[in-house]
């Protein structure tokens, strides 16, 4: 049997700065009220705002649902697992 799953890679969706859903998401690097941090397929997408509150993460999809005030929303080049592990251990 065949599972197929659909993963909407590189979607961003702002409903009226209050309710932000991306698709492509692998992981949450970091989250607080005023940042979220994302791993997505190939970039790092960081969103800014104020009361942000992570609503749903779901891994099989690759959607997360956030809720709060929506400032910005920045895509930074990806960085390897090594780096990321090293920079997490040097904080």
């Amino acid at each position: 049997m065949t599972e197929t799953v659909n993963k909407k890679s590189g979607n961003i969706i702002i409903e009226n700065r209050q309710k932000l859903t991306a698709g492509g998401v692998k992981d949450v690097e970091s989250f607080s009220t005023e940042k979220i941090v994302l791993v997505t397929e190939n970039h790092l997408l960081t969103v800014t705002g104020s009361n942000m509150k992570v609503k749903k993460l779901s891994t099989e999809t690759g959607e997360i649902f956030i809720e709060g005030e929506i400032n910005g929303c920045v895509y930074t080049p990806g960085r390897s697992e090594r780096e990321g592990f090293l920079r997490r251990v040097l904080k």
